[in-house]
Parts: structure tokens; sequence; C-alpha cells
């Protein structure tokens, strides 16, 4: 994850094929909620100032401000109730989201996130996903977003400052051993 962003900007045709490529993650019964908001040029600062997350990353991470591009991943739960609500895929009770052992359509949109994120490496960019810890739904108001829409976080888009370091939370913590984390046929 890079905290420090280049200003170099990223030509729109490169963000929209990332985002083609990203959408293709799997999909529940192809219910295809997932959804990107994009924030680039002047609507970049709009989000900073919605989400107020411009202050907070001001003294904590200057850095990330100059990315050129923000995306807010949104999953949006009526498309996967509807679907399931459909004669091939009805009978389960998932029209009522509360059913849902795993509500899906948070764990597509993270998927189409993680392509986005891998995909930004595979092609020499440099990425962050945050979370939005204030006014989320307000900034979804302020885009025109459907009710009942999620927002996952942000992703921070452009090319890696100079002066980019590894830092946060991977550089004083330990990664857990394979053996912690693997379990074969049981815990």
């Amino acid at each position: 994850m890079t905290r420090r962003f280049a200003d170099t900007p990223i030509e729109a045709a490169e963000v929209e094929a990332l985002l083609d490529l990203s959408r293709r993650a799997p999909s529940a019964g192809y219910s295809q909620g997932a959804h990107f908001v994009v924030f680039a040029g002047a609507d970049r600062a709009r989000f900073w100032q919605v989400t107020d997350a411009e202050a907070w990353f001001a003294v904590t991470q200057p850095g990330v401000l100059a990315a050129p591009v923000i995306i807010v991943p949104v999953a949006d739960p009526a498309a996967y109730t509807q679907r399931y609500a459909q004669a091939d895929k009805a009978g389960h009770g998932l029209e009522d989201p509360a059913n849902w052992p795993v509500p899906f359509w948070l764990t597509d949109a993270a998927m189409a996130v993680q392509n986005l994120l891998l995909l930004a490496e595979d092609r020499g960019l440099a990425a962050l996903y945050f979370g939005i810890f204030r006014n989320a739904d307000a900034l979804l108001r302020d885009v025109g977003a459907p009710d009942g829409v999620v927002a996952l976080g942000a992703v921070a888009l452009g090319h890696r400052g100079a002066d980019d370091q590894p830092s946060g939370s991977a550089v004083t913590r330990r990664r857990r051993p394979l053996a912690e984390v693997v379990h074969h046929g049981r815990w």
C-alpha cells in the first residue's frame, strides 16, 4: 500500500480499463451489485471534504492527498435480494437480506477491490485501500447513490511518490506463519 503519491495524473481511459477488469470479480447469481464511484479532477476535493478525511490525512499521511484518483467501491444489497427472488434462484429465502449467512454483496465488491489493487500493482501504479470513517452515507447522498447501497471504503490510485517507503502495521507487525492460518481437515 502506497502512502506517498506523486501528483502525476492517470489517464481516464486507464482508470476505466482497470475498473472494467476489476468488475469481473465473482458475482453471486451474477447479481453484479458492485459499483465504483470515481473522484478525479475537481471531484477529488469533494471526496476529501465530504468525508472529512482530508484533515486526518493532512496530519498523519499527507502524501495520500496527492493521489490523482479516489475510487469508492459500493455494494448494492438490493441487486442480490432481487436476483435471488427470481425463479431460478428462489426458494432459499434470500430475497430477505437478513437470511444471507454471508452478505455476498460485500464479498463480491471486496473481490472487485482486490482485483483493482492487483491490477494497479501489475501495471506499475500505486494504490492504497483505506476506510471511510466519517460521512460515508453523506458522500453517497452527495453523489446521488440509491438508498441502501454501502460504501466499502476507498482506493487512492496514482503513481508512487519517489519518497514512498513501506510504513504502517506491515512494518511494525510480523506476518503470521502459514502454519497458524492454514488448517488441514480441522482447526
